[in-house]
């Protein structure tokens, strides 16, 4: 997972951040969710992951809002927008795009945020999208 250093909360404090990411091997996701639920973090958005992860970030940023950007940037028409996630930090961007699509493993929250389901990532789901959408251009 790469090297890691602690440091104490004053040199995690030191400079602004987008994003803070928490981690307890030791626990469950669940577990992280019943913390989280608890602490009542107010005024930042936050997720889960499938181990015992949480992402902290500050309200209003998200996969969501930053695919926003992206998209006006680009200028692409809205109802052409895809995103596929597998976990509770791809919520808001399952519900911005156009098209959201759930992997097959995902927990049922962020299933039921998508508008759709493919198989599961061992089982090439992503693959499976994106093969429809060159079906669904080439026939176009």
């Amino acid at each position: 997972m790469g090297d890691q250093q602690v440091v104490d909360w004053a040199e995690l404090a030191a400079d602004p951040v987008t994003r803070v990411t928490f981690r307890s091997p030791g626990s469950s996701a669940e577990e992280f969710v019943e913390l989280v639920e608890r602490l009542g973090l107010h005024g930042v958005n936050y997720a889960v992951g499938y181990t015992a992860w949480l992402d902290i970030n500050p309200e209003g940023v998200s996969k969501g809002t930053a695919l926003e950007q992206v998209r006006e940037e680009l200028e692409v028409d809205p109802q052409r927008t895809l995103a596929v996630g597998d976990q509770r930090n791809d919520l808001e961007m399952l519900r911005w795009a156009a098209r959201g699509v759930a992997m097959g493993q995902a927990p049922d929250e962020v299933v039921a945020a998508a508008d759709e389901v493919t198989a599961p990532v061992e089982q090439d789901g992503l693959a499976l999208v994106l093969e429809g959408l060159v079906g669904e251009a080439a026939s176009a």
